[in-house]
């Protein structure tokens, strides 16, 4: 059983377009151009485990309509939910996808306010929740009043369990907590290309990073850098990897690495060799960004793209 942490999740409005432009009214053709769902990454996550196969358990704060609308739907596809209810209301985050110019355009919410004493609560239902699972994943951001301490004490508890923990979050957070060691990083860096006190991009500068990781924090097993898709550069003890996808058509980039982290933990799982582990989390992220939808829909199509996967394995 794999837990999902989302502190601040969000109710998503995805609004599909042939053509955005400000100051026009825009109709949509279908039904399917207008999406509203569950969201926030580790939310993402949990939707991406349920389709592959894996039970789920799904917990942060929720509030309000849109709170009682998140867990509804997150129980409706499967997933256990455990979230604590709070003052205020779930944030919702609208994103508007131009296919023809091939153009995402996202509007984030605020969110809630949490008070310090659902946050206590929280932390203790986290702690039971614990007893329940083997693999943690803390993903996303955090929603105001919460302290940035809190990841790390969530993966303190974790560990003092004997659990694994998959950290994606922002380089402001990630940061702090590379000294915890977390099973795997996965710095989300979509808008901040700066990592580890240090503008960071390209393929050496991720292989530099991820390895002085590696040598500085013996628990941390991965540091993987999936924000250049055509080039995800992944970390280990023992080797480095590049992977490739051939033919890459993009047509969503909404969830992609939420669905590539999906992948490797279910893959994780089986016990699979290393690269086949990569190879699979790339396969279930190209399978994700070229389809319209946030998530994985059709796991067969992850199988078809492994052969579209090139790994490079660098010493």
């Amino acid at each position: 059983m794999i837990l999902t942490v989302t502190l601040n999740p969000a109710i998503d409005k995805i609004l599909i377009l042939n053509g955005f432009e400000i100051h026009k009214l825009h109709r949509l053709d279908s039904r399917e151009m207008s999406m509203t769902v569950p969201g926030g990454k580790g939310v993402n996550i949990a939707l991406n485990l349920k389709v592959l196969g894996d039970d789920t358990i799904a917990t942060g704060f929720a509030g309000g309509h849109e709170g009682h609308l998140l867990c509804d739907s997150l129980r409706q596809s499967g997933i256990t939910t455990s979230f604590v209810f709070t003052e205020g209301s779930t944030r919702t985050n609208t994103s508007i996808l131009d296919t023809q110019h091939e153009t995402l355009t996202e509007i984030n919410d605020f969110g809630q306010e949490i008070p310090e004493d659902d946050l206590v609560f929280l932390l203790e239902s986290y702690e039971r929740l614990l007893n329940r699972v083997d693999m943690v994943v803390l993903a996303g951001s955090l929603p105001k009043g919460v302290i940035e301490d809190v990841y790390r004490q969530m993966i303190i508890m974790a560990q003092g369990h004997g659990i694994k923990v998959v950290l994606h979050a922002a380089p402001k957070y990630t940061d702090p907590l590379i000294d915890s060691g977390p099973f795997l990083i996965n710095p989300d860096m979509r808008s901040y290309h700066h990592f580890m006190g240090r503008p960071l991009d390209g393929i050496d500068a991720f292989l530099q990073a991820g390895r002085e990781i590696i040598a500085y924090q013996k628990d941390t097993e991965f540091v993987i850098f999936t924000h250049r898709i055509e080039n995800v550069v992944a970390v280990t003890r023992k080797q480095s990897y590049i992977l490739r996808p051939r033919d890459l058509k993009i047509v969503n980039m909404l969830g992609y690495a939420d669905a590539y982290l999906a992948g490797f933990i279910h893959a994780y799982r089986q016990n699979l060799p290393t690269a086949d582990v990569l190879r699979y989390a790339s396969a279930a992220g190209l399978t994700n960004i070229e389809a319209l939808y946030k998530e994985i829909r059709n796991t067969e199509q992850i199988t078809a793209n492994l052969e579209r996967i090139d790994v490079e394995e660098v010493s």
